[in-house]
């Protein structure tokens, strides 16, 4: 039987009973009562995080009901999480020849590879899933995950730009595509040694940056944005001029994170420079000192600006962190 259900995703993994109980289905009869009494208990457990005394009850499940096909699965889980990785994947095994287009098997191989440090593996088994359902979710970040960490940005695009375009609400895809883009150019400009750009540069991004931002902004309105992405976003809206715009990113960065130095003291640098507000930008440069900024060559950089509001206010603030020195 074809099974084509959510599968497991690396960030947040959570395998609920009716998940489980639904697996268990495939067997062409039902468990004893015995073993399912030791299922629903390892459930328990496994709700409770308790991997060891989960796998024991799966266990004993199989011990009364080895065909019980859901406490296989369970238990293979539960040795995953409890670091038995090559039992773990000699159970799925099983029950992969049993079923082997069960994307949730699948999906469990994919995490113990990963969980085991094999990579490539984990890899491979999410591609497996894909091949079947294209459009999961999860599988599809965790590809893209993968795929990022193993240098093949553009693969990542790929599975993401599929996704997206079937599931245009998926925001979490979309912010994954954002850094995937970014993260095809920064690799493309290492190779090439591509000079930086000259200060003060065009107003208009090229492809792969309008691209990452088009991405991060439907995130963000989607909801699924992060701190990181918003720095990332003002980046690209200092860019283009639109100051304001790129204000507002470094301003919520920091409401997710306060402890972003950097980004305070570019929300500095913008208030203080470009708006020509110097409360406002004095109090961002005291958040960014305070939370530890320490670029001297960005603090000369701010203080070499020829319409620098309260130079003397900015020189002090910086100069009880020592960098004017």
């Amino acid at each position: 039987m074809k099974r084509k259900r959510k599968n497991c995703a690396f960030i947040a993994i959570l395998i609920g009973a009716s998940m489980l109980l639904g697996l268990a289905s495939c067997a062409s009869t039902g468990p004893s009562p015995v073993a399912q009494e030791w299922f629903d208990l390892g459930n328990a457990w496994l709700e409770k995080g308790d991997w060891k005394k989960a796998g024991q009850a799966y266990s004993h499940a199989l011990t009364l009901d080895p065909s019980f096909a859901g406490a296989s699965y369970n238990l293979a889980r539960a040795l995953t999480e409890s670091g038995d990785y090559d039992r773990a994947l000699k159970v799925l095994d099983i029950l992969a020849a049993r079923d082997p287009d069960n994307v949730d098997i699948i999906a469990a191989r994919a995490y113990a590879f990963y969980k085991k440090g094999d990579a490539k593996a984990a890899l491979a088994a999410y591609r497996e899933l894909l091949a079947l359902d294209a459009y999961a979710p999860d599988a599809v970040y965790n590809a893209a995950l993968l795929e990022l960490a193993s240098g093949d940005a553009s693969a990542a695009i790929a599975d993401l730009e599929r996704l997206t375009s079937a599931k245009p609400d998926d925001g979490q895809a979309f912010l994954l595509l954002g850094r995937a883009i970014d993260r095809r150019a920064s690799n493309a400009a290492a190779v090439a040694k591509a000079p930086a750009a000259a200060e003060g540069g065009a107003a208009t991004l090229d492809e792969s940056d309008a691209s990452a931002l088009a991405a991060y902004e439907k995130a963000k309105t989607l909801g699924k944005t992060d701190a990181d992405a918003l720095v990332r976003m003002s980046q690209l809206y200092e860019k283009t001029r639109r100051f304001s715009e790129a204000m507002d990113a470094l301003e919520a960065a920091l409401k997710a994170d306060p402890k972003r130095a950097a980004a305070a003291f570019s929300l500095a640098r913008l208030r203080l420079v470009v708006a020509d507000d110097a409360e406002k930008g004095l109090a961002a440069l005291k958040v960014a000192l305070d939370a530890g900024f320490s670029d001297k060559d960005a603090a000369s950089a701010l203080l070499a600006e020829p319409d620098l509001p309260e130079r003397q206010k900015v020189f002090d603030l910086l100069k009880t962190k020592g960098l004017t020195e």
